[in-house]
């Protein structure tokens, strides 16, 4: 394992969603999960620039090609094309944004990682007619959804 993938103090999730090891009982990769979790807080904090930072930084540790890498690049896109919605009432910039997210998160695990990325691409593919759709929107993990600590 490369050393950017550890991350000890990563918690294990509720349920066996697609990258944990149930058997070591340990996440393949813990800061593709700590990504996941501080993320997920930022976005649903409303710090959509913070939320992209916290995918783009793990993404880059990841080859093109690979399911860690298409989920990080997709969540990017989500993060910005909020953020262009919210602080800019830019509904074109989401709409493009959203349209690569959907191809990124296309092959994904539906629960990857704790991250329900079926209801992701399911409010993606909404906003793409109905922007509005995700004023408000918070991301869940495991099955809750995380504020800020």
């Amino acid at each position: 394992m490369d050393e950017h993938t550890q991350d000890p103090s990563v918690e294990p999730p509720a349920g066996n969603p697609t990258g944990w090891d149930a058997q070591l009982e340990r996440w393949e990769h813990p800061t593709l999960r700590r990504a996941c979790v501080d993320g997920i807080q930022a976005f649903n904090a409303g710090d959509y620039h913070a939320a992209h930072d916290e995918f783009e930084d793990e993404w880059y540790n990841y080859a093109s090609g690979s399911t860690e890498s298409a989920f990080l690049h997709g969540m990017v896109q989500i993060a910005a094309g909020v953020y262009k919605r919210v602080d800019f009432e830019n509904d074109d910039g989401l709409r493009n944004l959203f349209e690569t997210a959907c191809q990124y998160l296309q092959d994904v695990p539906s629960d990857y990682y704790g991250v329900n990325v079926h209801s992701v691409r399911t409010v993606a593919t909404r906003a793409l007619t109905d922007p509005p759709v995700v004023d408000g929107w918070n991301l869940q993990l495991d099955g809750n959804t995380l504020s800020s600590e």
